[in-house]
């Protein structure tokens, strides 16, 4: 038995039961919707930690053409791709999705280039990489800053590129010093922490130096 989550839109998806996922509160994702508004047109979003995929869904009913979710939860992550492919029956342009059934760092020390993303090898331009990017893991993880490194030292990101990492009001995770923080919303006990890499450091220069 599965639960039912709402989206903006009204749309029912499914929701996992497992104690292990935490779904962005419908409040949060419509301020976060709110928030990225028509930048998310044809944008590409990158999903870590994805759960239900609820997120994800609200990115592709806002426009997003291309979404690739990380959930390491076999159950989990055949949810939120049945969530994300009911979605996008509803769209009416084309829309990329995946799932990956993976744990997040192993995923993201791979880099993309080593990865078997089907999509990655439809980006028309080699160096295309993910306009924002929703960091959602358990809260006391501990996985924020070191996912925010190897976003930067894998090449996942551009210049261009937004992080938001949702996370507790109580304990607010480090940030890396690639990135720059532009933007903090806090919605009682769950804030948004809205990210751009730090123009200052050089990991856009020269990426052939970044190991």
């Amino acid at each position: 038995m599965k639960g039912k989550l709402k989206l903006i839109s009204g749309k029912r998806i499914e929701s996992p039961l497992s104690q292990k996922t935490r779904p962005t509160s419908s409040k949060v994702r419509e301020a976060l919707i709110n928030i990225l508004g028509a930048r998310l047109k044809g944008a590409s979003w990158l999903d870590l930690c994805s759960g239900s995929g609820a997120m994800a869904c609200e990115a592709l009913q806002k426009g997003a053409k291309k979404v690739l979710a990380i959930e390491k939860q076999r159950d989990t992550a055949k949810t939120c791709k049945k969530n994300l492919i009911d979605v996008s029956k509803t769209m009416d342009h084309s829309i990329e999705i995946e799932v990956i059934c993976n744990e997040l760092i192993s995923f993201l020390k791979k880099g993309p280039k080593k990865q078997k993303i089907e999509f990655i090898k439809n980006f028309p331009n080699p160096t295309e990489k993910f306009d924002f990017i929703f960091l959602d893991p358990p809260y006391e993880s501990g996985l924020y800053e070191l996912s925010q490194g190897l976003l930067l030292t894998k090449q996942w990101v551009k210049e261009s590129s937004t992080l938001i990492c949702e996370c507790s009001s109580k304990s607010m995770p480090r940030i890396h010093n690639g990135w720059q923080l532009t933007k903090e919303k806090f919605y009682g006990n769950t804030s948004l922490l809205f990210l751009i890499p730090n123009q200052a450091l050089s990991y856009f220069d020269d990426t052939d130096s970044m190991h």
